[in-house]
């Protein structure tokens, strides 16, 4: 928000006094040049001539270049050069300034690296430029331009430029002047001083600062006891009678003010906001005590107390809520320096926490001192405090296991150390609420002013949700070893292998489309303070269930096509990665130890039964007489070995069978021979 302000008569017509020409003036935070309007009087304009349009001015082309060029002469930006100022837009919207009389303002700024100029007040974000100013439809020309011109330069923070030119040159301009009737002048001054208030309020409160405006209005002049006696007590009131009813109004309304503020201050007394640690609480109440510090010096000023003494010289009530006010201000600054105290010596503990690697020692050793704090302070005795150290504990082990964790690490594809990662975070919670509960149970036998009735479940919130995060991210690190990308291509046998192959693709893409939406999330899912993340886990879970009556399909499928040991050992290998799923694990296993693992032992019993028909025929009759019995006998046994060791691999990681003994005594038979 950027104000600016010209000031100017009203009635009539202006006319410039020539005494004044060329006079400058510096405001601070900004370079204002303010010229001097003498109103002379004048008989009233009639309708016609107020509804008519002014002639926009012709200029030749030599003195609208001179103009121009002083507007290069006064800009003053950081960074700005001679090459900035090239034909370009910004110049032509300067040239457009001088001759459309009706724009009153021209602003130059600098746009990223170019320097451009419009015709209005820029937008927020814009916090260095240079500004010119006139009344509307005047003329400028190469004469009167310098006398004529209002310009400056707001650097920064425009709101603070514009308190300083009020307090510093408006309020003091309004104060000298003697032109305006009483009525005008009270109402004009009560108005200013409640816009200062405000606008004070307004820039210090983002800073965490108590800022009170206080007006200059020349008291100290003024003899004031704090107590009426006999013999000051008639001077007194003579001078307060010079003083009028609306200056005291003006007096009353600032001290009112100044009452909201300081109460706001006060009641603020709230630790902070939740999901912080113990040195978000330090950093609290260290600028809660700079604040009050500060405050305090403000209380003590000369203008503020000459104000406070004309009130109280005529009995106004609002000095005693301000002084009540004065001391529990006391209060407050000798509470957030005990707590300063306290604060930092469990910080220095903290500093030594480093999780989830070294966690127990440094724990116990926080516990201990929390304990400590609680028997000393006579701030954190109470339960509601206490818990918010405690909770504090909790924010700073979550947020230590968060930078533990590298989540875009573990999604892309690191799943199995990724895992060995969430089980060690989840191990450090579990250990800290078990330490706690030791400690704690010490309290009993502890002499304070207060019980431990603190509510656990309000203590370890943040760290049971970030354990329950952590199982999430396991749950889907899981998922992607069973549905992530598998690099064998063309891994399932049989005539419809390359069709199965693709189906697993598909799968695999659907899963990734849906583990990419939440990557795009992943910064929500150890966040323990956004419960959005519970809605995005249950749909990805349902989702996954989705693909698992996929996988279901794919091995009915992919069994009934069994028809040699070779594909029934592939086929079951290529499953293997299924196991990792509950749901897919036990059809599996059905599949395997019911149906499958079974079948392709017959399967190699058949295969047995062939080699043993032809090693008999082969006795008595050769096919091939050009290779001798023995080659042919040694061909059929290294294929039975060779089928032999396939289902030995097999058994020892799925297990036995009800016919492998039977199988096993019919394949040394025949090798036997």
């Amino acid at each position: 928000m950027h104000v600016l302000f010209a000031f100017s008569q009203i009635n009539g017509k202006q006319q410039l006094n020539e005494s004044d020409k060329n006079k400058r003036r510096s405001g601070l935070g900004s370079e204002i040049l303010i010229v001097k309007i003498d109103e002379y009087s004048e008989s009233p304009e009639t309708e016609e001539e107020l509804s008519s349009e002014p002639i926009k001015p012709i200029f030749d082309e030599q003195d609208l270049d001179k103009l121009v060029q002083y507007v290069k002469d006064l800009t003053i930006l950081s960074s700005i050069e001679d090459s900035d100022w090239k034909e370009n837009e910004c110049l032509t919207t300067i040239r457009e300034y001088f001759e459309n009389p009706a724009s009153t303002l021209l602003c130059v700024y600098f746009q990223i690296d170019t320097l451009k100029a419009r015709l209005s007040i820029l937008d927020d974000n814009q916090s260095d430029f240079v500004y010119f100013l006139r009344i509307p439809w005047h003329v400028f020309t190469v004469d009167n331009f310098h006398a004529t011109v209002i310009f400056g330069n707001i650097t920064h923070n425009a709101v603070m430029c514009v308190l300083k030119v009020m307090e510093n040159m408006y309020v003091t301009i309004a104060r000298n002047s003697g032109e305006w009737p009483e009525i005008i002048r009270n109402n004009l001054f009560f108005n200013l001083y409640n816009f200062l208030l405000r606008l004070t309020e307004w820039i210090y409160k983002p800073m965490e600062l108590t800022k009170l405006y206080v007006p200059r209005e020349n008291l100290a002049d003024i003899v004031i006891s704090p107590n009426l006696s006999e013999i000051n007590g008639p001077h007194v009131f003579k001078e307060l009678q010079k003083l009028e009813k609306a200056s005291i109004d003006r007096f009353e309304k600032i001290v009112h003010y100044w009452i909201k503020q300081i109460r706001q201050v006060l009641a603020n007394v709230s630790m902070c906001k939740s999901g912080q640690t113990v040195f978000d609480v330090l950093q609290h109440w260290t600028a809660r005590y700079f604040n009050l510090s500060c405050l305090h010096d403000q209380l003590s000023n000369m203008e503020v107390q000459s104000i406070l003494h004309v009130l109280a010289n005529i009995r106004s009530p609002s000095v005693d809520s301000f002084q009540f006010l004065t001391l529990k201000l006391h209060e407050g600054l000798k509470q957030a320096a005990s707590n300063i105290m306290y604060l930092n010596i469990l910080s220095d503990a903290c500093n030594n926490l480093k999780c989830p690697d070294e966690m127990e020692e440094p724990m116990m050793k926080i516990l201990f001192l929390i304990l400590f704090i609680w028997t000393e302070s006579p701030f954190y005795n109470i339960s509601n405090n206490i818990e918010v150290l405690c909770e504090a504990i909790s924010t700073q082990i979550v947020q230590q296991c968060k930078n533990y964790i590298n989540l875009q690490v573990i999604l892309e594809g690191d799943a199995e150390s990724g895992i060995n990662i969430l089980w060690k975070c989840i191990s450090c919670c579990q250990t800290y609420k078990t330490i706690y509960n030791k400690v704690t149970k010490i309290t009993a036998l502890i002499e304070s002013n207060s019980i431990w009735d603190v509510n656990k479940q309000l203590i370890f919130n943040s760290i049971d949700t970030f354990v329950q995060r952590c199982h999430d991210i396991i749950e889907i690190c899981n998922f992607s070893i069973v549905f992530g990308r598998c690099n064998k291509v063309g891994m399932i046998g049989g005539p419809r292998g390359i069709e199965y192959d693709a189906y697993c693709r598909q799968i695999e893409s659907l899963f990734h489309e849906s583990l990419d939406e939440i990557k795009l999330i992943s910064d929500d899912i150890l966040d323990v303070t956004k419960s959005s993340w519970l809605e995005n886990m249950l749909k990805f879970r349902n989702f996954v269930m989705e693909l698992e009556s996929m996988i279901k399909n794919l091995i009915d499928c992919i069994f009934e096509e069994i028809k040699n040991v070779e594909e029934g050992i592939e086929a079951i290998y290529v499953l293997q990665r299924f196991k990792c799923r509950q749901s897919l694990r036990d059809i599996l296993s059905r599949k395997w130890m019911q149906n499958t693992f079974v079948q392709v032992w017959e399967i190699f019993s058949k295969e047995i039964e062939s080699c043993s028909d032809s090693m008999i025929l082969q006795t008595y009759y050769t096919p091939f007489p050009y290779y001798s019995e023995n080659v042919i006998m040694h061909c059929i046994r290294h294929y039975l070995e060779w089928l032999f060791h396939m289902m030995m691999n097999i058994s020892d990681w799925i297990g036995n069978c009800e016919a492998e003994k039977y199988i096993l005594e019919q394949y040394k038979r025949i090798m036997c021979r």
